[in-house]
């Protein structure tokens, strides 16, 4: 992630949010401010940020999505809706196996169903289910990737 990135970050995590799982985010409520306060202080401040990208023929960079990484932890990675199908995703996962390559771990919700099919499509197995704290309390499943332990 370059400086100047993150508005268009948060925008592309929003609206991949609002496509994949729009049950949790019409219940959490979160703002465009929420948004950014919360991927500037946690998000951005734990993890690596990497930010795929395409270069337009003015030279402009449209941001695709992004992957946030902390060690063997791949927390989130989100593509644009309009950009998924492409590739990015698998590149973007790609770039977490190659950070980590002893294994990853990660979680998603249980009603996600795109997403869990596209990790386990990827190799990815689903090693325990339970929920996610508050304040979403939605039931969630830990994947792992590799020789990650549990």
């Amino acid at each position: 992630m370059r400086d100047g990135e993150i508005e268009e970050i948060v925008r592309v995590w929003r609206r991949s949010r609002d496509a994949s799982q729009p049950w949790l985010e019409a219940r959490m409520g979160h703002t465009a401010e929420d948004d950014r306060r919360f991927f500037e202080g946690t998000i951005a401040e734990e993890n690596d940020i990497w930010v795929a990208v395409e270069r337009h023929i003015a030279g402009v960079l449209e941001i695709l999505g992004f992957l946030a990484i902390a060690g063997d932890r791949l927390g989130w990675l989100y593509v644009d809706p309009d950009a998924q199908g492409r590739g990015i995703g698998t590149a973007l996962l790609e770039k977490a196996k190659e950070l980590s390559p002893a294994g990853l771990a990660l979680y998603t919700h249980q009603r996600n169903t795109r997403a869990r099919a596209f990790y386990e499509r990827r190799g990815f197995r689903a090693v325990r289910f339970g929920v996610s704290p508050p304040p979403e309390n939605e039931p969630d499943v830990l994947y792992q990737f590799g020789s990650q332990p549990e």
